[in-house]
């Protein structure tokens, strides 16, 4: 797919997006829920299964932005600013 040593400023970057069908999202929280993981981190295994695949390389890093409001204690309804954090 030529990703191993892609260089530019993202101008030709292509945005797709799929809704999934009842019947699989259902799959995806049952098998969630049974595994005790988020769909969320169903999603991501997935999505570093593709990189994988495509960069040909056994060990892959993302980055996803969570929201971190929720977990920054008491009063951070009332601060001021962003509450986010991207982790690899």
């Amino acid at each position: 797919f030529g990703l191993l040593d892609v260089q530019g400023d993202g101008h030709d970057i292509e945005d797709s997006n799929l809704i999934l069908d009842r019947r699989l999202t259902l799959r995806l929280r049952a098998q969630a829920r049974q595994l005790g993981v988020s769909v969320a981190s169903l999603v991501h295994l997935a999505w570093a299964q593709v990189l994988g695949k495509v960069s040909s390389k056994r060990t892959v890093v993302f980055g996803t932005v969570l929201m971190g409001r929720m977990q920054s204690g008491e009063g951070a309804q009332r601060a001021l600013g962003m509450f986010i954090n991207t982790l690899p």
